[in-house]
């Protein structure tokens, strides 16, 4: 215990009485522990790495080796940092002999295992033969959890780069991943149990991120015919790629769907879903006019992304091509929905045209450019359906004949003649919004069919007048369907110019005849309380009479009431008003008189319209009765009295 003591006891004298022996002491000490400390830390390494770096930490530092250069450079900072920065070079680098050169002739495999021998392999890890300096820089080696996330996953893929060096793993750089950051192990696994893809396994290792898309691919065609065993249909990368991940439509459509669609080989012939088929889209209008610098619409925009449908299925889902184009043309389809062929469409009438009916279906042309949608193509087009009875649903008998009919009017043959402002079956009916002529808001229906007649570029003069007349005001105000207009006069699809031969205006016996149609029907008469007996008066009068003998100059109906704007005689703007009567008449009678024109036109009570003219025609039906009686009477007494003398005669 003493001797134990004795040193304390002397110690704490020198340490009291000599401050330069205890400073020096102190510090010896504290030193000794930091050189164990960075020694622990690898911030100072051991002898033998000293003694390496002496030589290898100099850039310039090569040999020769199977006739190339091999740099022998170690960066001496960065392997003191890494997670071997602790270790003597010998600990891996056994055999050596730093007097020798080469210093070990007889290399070994550095075997790392001896220290990881905890890192297991799974059996179908591609790596597995690889040797791990391939992986893991044994210079420069960290730990795995050492870097954030973010960095780990691009230190990664930046060594699985730095092996792989082909085409298609490099284009992983520039691919959608890269920039969202999901590197090599997001699909390959990684670590040691590193796989490779083989196609049955892409879509479910693309589920992982993309679920939905997924779920829409397992219902497409795609993947059943790869369920049937068709190794060529595609699964993902065959569309976006194995690395270079496409994100651009218009990178997918023409790097993907085209790439097999136009194969030949693989679709042969001409028919719907041939290359050929296909091929069209080439050339549509939907490929050729761009939007945010890709095709205003391509494969993934009508058949869908990965619920891809074929066309004939489609067909069978009619509905679902109408919501296609409806992505892309709203206004549109909200027209074609409640027309006509759109609402026999929703009831499922196979019968019904679709988009593609008239539109075509990869070669969908611009309407407004192409020669299939000119004005006298449509009605090809039109008559495709509406002839030959193909539509069950008629609005009345024989409503394909009267169609067919417009061939035959002034309309189709001024087209025929290069006059682009003469009307097709579009201008009547519309494009889109075709409905039938008792629908209310139809183009043709009684109630419009005027102001289509009247629209830009037709026959806007004719509208003005008519605007306002006595028909008109009775189907707008009145709703009067009986009262006529446009095609009451001049037909529908087989209109005729009004001096054309065979146009029922044409001729003043014609149109005297299509008047009478209304005005000397008993039923409209009484129905509308029409003032009677005015087409038997006319008939009756020289103006009559001189028309049913052929004359082409007397007046008839529109001489005096005029055509378009038929208007009430109270009405200060009719031609039968009293005020323009003169110009009325004067047109063929000049220097009319007010007695001549105060006379009644349309006599139907002659005893209190006219009595003169009433009593004088009674004096002269008494005149002529008692001349022609007379004339009888006397000849018949003449006969009798010679008769009777004849007989005397005989009697003597």
């Amino acid at each position: 215990m003493k001797l134990i003591l004795i040193p304390k006891t002397i110690l704490f004298k020198i340490l009291r009485y000599n401050k330069r022996i205890a400073a020096f002491i102190l510090i010896a000490a504290f030193t000794a522990i930091l050189f164990l400390v960075l020694m622990n830390s690898g911030l100072i390494k051991a002898k033998g790495s000293d003694d390496c770096l002496v030589c290898h930490d100099d850039k310039d530092l090569t040999m020769e080796k199977n006739g190339k250069k091999i740099s022998l450079y170690i960066n001496g900072k960065v392997y003191g940092k890494s997670i071997h920065g602790s270790f003597d070079c010998k600990d891996c680098h056994e055999g050596y002999n730093p007097e020798a050169m080469p210093h070990n002739p007889s290399k070994k495999e550095i075997n790392c295992l001896s220290c990881h021998d905890n890192v297991k392999s799974s059996a179908d890890n591609v790596h597995k033969n690889q040797k791990c300096s391939a992986c893991h820089n044994p210079h420069d080696t960290k730990p795995v959890k050492k870097s954030s996330a973010k960095d780990q996953t691009k230190i990664n893929s930046e060594n699985c780069l730095g092996c792989h060096k082909n085409k298609n793993v490099q284009s992983y750089l520039k691919s959608a991943h890269s920039k969202k950051n999901v590197g090599c192990e997001g699909c390959h696994k990684g670590g040691h149990e590193v796989k490779k893809i083989n196609k049955n396994d892409a879509t479910q290792i693309c589920g992982r991120c993309h679920g939905n898309h997924q779920k829409e691919f397992n219902n497409s065609i795609h993947q059943t015919v790869l369920k049937e065993g068709n190794a060529k249909a595609p699964n993902c990368v065959d569309c976006h790629g194995s690395h270079n991940i496409i994100g651009s439509k218009f990178s997918i459509e023409s790097q993907s769907c085209l790439k097999c669609h136009l194969d030949e080989k693989l679709f042969p012939g001409e028919e719907r879903g041939s290359a050929k088929f296909v091929s069209q889209y080439k050339t549509s209008i939907h490929s050729s006019i761009m939007k945010d610098g890709n095709p205003a619409a391509g494969c993934s925009d009508c058949h869908g992304n990965h619920t891809i449908e074929g066309g004939e299925v489609l067909r069978d889902k009619r509905k679902r091509i109408t919501e296609a184009c409806n992505k892309c043309h709203p206004g549109v389809m909200d027209k074609y929905k409640h027309s006509a062929h759109g609402t026999e469409m929703l009831k499922n009438n196979p019968k019904a045209p679709m988009c593609m009916d008239c539109h075509g279906e990869h070669d969908i042309k611009a309407t407004l450019s192409s020669d299939e949608f000119s004005k006298i193509n449509q009605v090809e087009m039109c008559l495709k359906c509406h002839q030959d009875q193909k539509l069950p649903h008629k609005n009345y008998k024989g409503e394909e004949v009267l169609i067919s009919n417009y061939k035959d009017s002034y309309h189709y043959r001024a087209l025929k003649e290069g006059k682009t402002n003469a009307a097709t079956c579009s201008d009547c009916h519309g494009s889109h919004e075709m409905k039938k002529y008792d629908d209310p808001a139809s183009k043709i229906s009684k109630q419009n069919i005027q102001q289509t007649c009247g629209q830009s570029n037709c026959h806007i003069k004719q509208l003005s007048e008519y605007v306002g007349s006595v028909h008109e005001t009775a189907i707008r105000e009145k709703n009067n369907y009986d009262s006529p207009n446009c095609t009451n006069c001049h037909g529908n699809h087989q209109i005729m110019k009004n001096n054309e031969t065979g146009s029922q205006l044409s001729s003043s016996k014609g149109l005297v005849q299509l008047c009478s149609g209304c005005h000397n029907s008993v039923e409209l008469v009484r129905k509308y309380n029409l003032p009677t007996g005015r087409i038997n008066s006319y008939n009756d009068s020289f103006h009559g009479l001189a028309v049913r003998g052929g004359s082409k100059t007397a007046a008839n109906c529109e001489s005096c009431h005029g055509y378009h704007n038929v208007r009430n005689s109270k009405d200060s703007t009719s031609s039968i008003n009293k005020k323009n009567l003169p110009q009325t008449c004067g047109k063929c009678h000049p220097g009319a008189n007010d007695a001549f024109l105060n006379t009644a036109i349309h006599v139907t009570d002659f005893k209190n319209e006219s009595p003169w003219v009433f009593w004088t025609t009674r004096f002269y039906m008494i005149m002529i009765i008692m001349t022609i009686g007379g004339m009888i009477l006397h000849n018949i007494l003449d006969l009798r009295k010679k008769v009777q003398e004849k007989n005397a005669k005989k009697n003597h």
